[in-house]
């Protein structure tokens, strides 16, 4: 019974050890920078705003949101009056759902979805300051 015990106490330590935790609350602000398709944004988030531009690109295409938190790990980013101001293409209801699926110490994996095209973009985050 002692060995059993004794078992049983040693695979719920490990597996609780093993078990990867989110630590999402440590990328809600910063600057960050993300590959796509060999396009690289760069993602400045500081409390309910974001703003993104990407850096190898002639006309760097530059976006401003506000952010909404609905969980640790899942934030919506609606574009801001002066991005709809400067792109009128973009959906009047235009939502962008980002959920962060994984993190390291730096970096972060996350999966983004929209209201308005039927496509999940998955794409690994890091933080530069």
């Amino acid at each position: 019974m002692k060995i059993f015990l004794f078992t049983f106490f040693i695979l719920i330590l490990c597996s609780g050890l093993h078990a990867q935790s989110l630590n999402c609350l440590s990328f809600r602000n910063g600057k960050f920078k993300m590959t796509i398709n060999g396009h690289t944004s760069v993602i400045e988030r500081s409390g309910s705003n974001q703003k993104e531009y990407f850096i190898n690109l002639k006309d760097s295409l530059k976006m401003s949101f506000n952010v909404k938190w609905l969980d640790d790990c899942t934030y919506t980013l609606t574009p801001t009056k002066e991005s709809f101001e400067k792109y009128p293409q973009i959906p009047k209801n235009a939502v962008l759902t980002v959920q962060i699926t994984s993190t390291t110490a730096n970096s972060y994996t996350q999966s983004s979805t929209s209201n308005f095209i039927a496509k999940t973009v998955v794409g690994e985050v890091i933080k530069i300051n």
